[in-house]
């Protein structure tokens, strides 16, 4: 099985170690309820010639452009399986053994393992037979083998209300989950064999409860992202002679897989999309929607931008030294949250930031301008307070002047970074030695840039730990322990000398209590081995509560981490009086090398499309408490 070697994280904090792809692919040609059944003539849809075929063509370009060893389906077979994916075709295809295929491989998974489900074959929708909430009156559905048998107690279609469980049961879990359909996407249901539509009927259900698409964002950073073949209302088509069927969609999705390995959700879609343009098929639009700047295996880009406010006194962050922001700092001001991805639009305006308070920045612009009352502001220059201290082994001339422009960097008797430069690559070193990054020999024009970049990942890991030793109002208390069977959540006992004991690989509950004498915000952040920052709770997506006096916040039941690698890891967990925007702080570990990931006009917008808004706090935090809590794993 190929691994992502990524950093070395804890389960709870940011991806594990080595993060596996697990992956479910269906592909249906042959139904038994069709046409083609001598038994069910009057059956209104067609079986199809090419999905079978696109299985394989999605699977080679995984293996190739990913090193994915998929399991590979013996002459005649309609299943097969191995350690890394599931295949299911024509009459193995059932809805049981779909969904039982996609929960197994959710299961096997831990946090920071993507699961890929893939589905080729008819799409179509339902009507309920008391109304629907959607506005065209349907919802959309993949159709299994043993769809529409007639006199059926139950539908055999898998309803998309169906599939957002399944979806949001793997992301409170931790798992990432990428959905790929060569199905219609809601909305005239085929995939076409030619110009006529081949379209299964709508369903007619009775009727169901009301239910949301699955949130982009689950538990510990998992994410979602869903790619189909068309947009609302449209077909799916299929091209080629006998022997040679295949979707349009996943043809030229799998063309993008093998020319850019390693790009985004959005480069790839929109490649895929560029490629069918090119062959002429407009009839169609690719349609993608999720975490679209992670890449297959890899973490979601996130940028740190903060809302902003011009008031009387200027223009006015909403974020401090909570949320890192440090005197000095530059910033660009935009007029939304899409519009501040990088590489997307012009700013409005550039400041520094001056005054700052625990959840409140004022910026001086550069020059007067007009501005709206809402903005969004991303910093440009980070100026760091204090300096990490540093040892070198051995002497080069070029690490010694990559070093002379690092302002936050000086060499200690006790440092925390050890830099160890050889014949063809740099490592960093933690003072127990174990290997946090690698990074290229000093002579190369990257260096310099990679080294600040991983140092000041530090610097700010360095800020966040310091706030507990500044002045604070109130009080907060945070619990990290196993789970044993007389666990009590409400009476976790105050950490002994040296830290928390947590055993590899069991479950350890996450417990924050508000301690102060009024309501607050409760925040926990996860600092692994390599200065990687995850917000743990509240998870991301979910919205922020206040918790009252005594009142306790913890990771749901069944959501417990479970640390897979041995370590020193530190927990950071904040009560304030007003919201802040915690998520600012994340940061990836030191040997992941942040990227921009939307390379092309085009998925720059589809990026800036997906980027989640926030909802602007205009109450400043003015009480506000830290804690600072250590675990070792052995």
């Amino acid at each position: 099985m190929r691994r992502f070697v990524l950093a070395a994280l804890l389960a709870a904090v940011a991806t594990p170690a080595h993060a596996e792809i697990r992956a479910v692919f269906v592909g249906i040609d042959k139904y038994r309820f069709s046409r083609a059944n001598p038994e069910t003539p009057e059956a209104n849809f067609r079986d199809l010639s090419g999905a079978v075929r696109d299985v394989g063509t999605i699977k080679d370009a995984l293996r190739r452009a990913y090193a994915l060893e998929l399991d590979r389906e013996p002459p005649g077979q309609c299943q097969s399986a191995n350690q890394v994916s599931i295949t299911l075709t024509d009459y193995c295809a059932t809805k049981a053994a779909i969904l039982e295929a996609w929960n197994r491989q959710i299961d096997a998974s831990r946090p920071g393992d993507t699961v890929i489900f893939y589905f080729a074959g008819h799409g179509s929708r339902f009507t309920e037979a008391t109304g629907s909430e959607q506005a065209s009156g349907f919802n959309s559905t993949i159709m299994a083998t043993d769809a529409r048998e007639p006199g059926a107690q139950a539908p055999a279609d898998i309803l998309d209300r169906e599939i957002r469980p399944i979806i949001d049961r793997a992301t409170a879990a931790g798992v990432r989950v990428v959905t790929i359909f060569d199905s219609c996407n809601s909305g005239t249901a085929t995939r076409n064999l030619d110009a006529e539509a081949r379209t299964a009927p709508p369903l007619l259900v009775g009727r169901v409860d009301p239910i949301e698409p699955p949130a982009t964002t689950g538990n510990l950073g998992a994410y979602r992202v869903h790619l189909a073949a068309a947009q609302d209302g449209q077909e799916a088509f299929e091209t080629g002679g006998v022997g040679k069927r295949g979707g349009v969609f996943t043809a030229a999705l799998a063309k993008a897989l093998l020319a850019q390995p390693g790009s985004s959700f959005a480069d790839l879609a929109v490649a895929a999309r560029e490629t069918m343009l090119a062959a002429g098929q407009t009839r169609q639009t690719p349609h993608a929607e999720g975490a679209l700047r992670a890449t297959l295996g890899g973490d979601e880009v996130r940028v740190p931008i903060f809302e902003a406010v011009r008031g009387r006194d200027g223009v006015n962050i909403i974020g401090g030294t909570l949320t890192g922001i440090t005197s000095g700092s530059t910033f660009v001001l935009y007029p939304s949250v899409s519009a501040a991805l990088p590489g997307t639009t012009r700013p409005l305006a550039t400041g520094t930031a001056t005054v700052i308070g625990p959840g409140r920045t004022q910026l001086q612009l550069d020059s007067a301008v007009d501005l709206p009352g809402r903005l969004v502001a991303r910093e440009l220059v980070h100026r760091f307070e204090t300096a990490v201290p540093i040892a070198v082994r051995g002497n080069d001339p070029a690490l010694d002047a990559a070093l002379t422009g690092i302002a936050h960097a000086r060499i200690a008797p006790r440092p925390q970074i050890v830099i160890v430069p050889g014949p063809e690559v740099t490592q960093l070193l933690s003072p127990r030695g174990a290997v946090l990054a690698r990074l290229p020999t000093p002579s190369d024009p990257a260096f310099a840039f990679l080294l600040d970049r991983a140092l000041g990942k530090v610097a700010r890991v360095n800020a966040l730990t310091a706030l507990v030793s500044r002045p604070q109002t109130g009080k907060v208390e945070f619990c990290v322990q196993n789970k044993t069977e007389d666990f009590q959540r409400e009476v976790c006992p105050g950490a002994p000398a040296g830290g928390r004991k947590l055993a590899l690989n069991e479950h350890a509950a996450i417990v924050a209590k508000n301690s102060a004498a009024d309501k607050r915000y409760l925040y926990v952040l996860g600092i692994d081995p390599t200065f990687s920052i995850s917000l743990l709770l509240p998870p991301n997506g979910a919205r922020d509560e206040t918790k009252g006096v005594g009142e306790i916040i913890e990771v749901p039941e069944g959501q417990e981490i479970k640390p897979d690698t041995p370590g020193s890891y530190r927990f950071v967990t904040l009560s304030t009086d007003a919201p802040i925007p915690a998520q600012a702080l994340e940061q990836t570990g030191l040997s992941t090398v942040d990227q921009e990931v939307c390379l092309t006009r085009l998925s720059r917008q589809a990026c800036a499309d997906a980027a989640r808004t926030r909802d602007g706090a205009l109450i400043w935090v003015n009480a506000w408490a830290a804690n600072l809590t250590l675990a070792e794993v052995k």
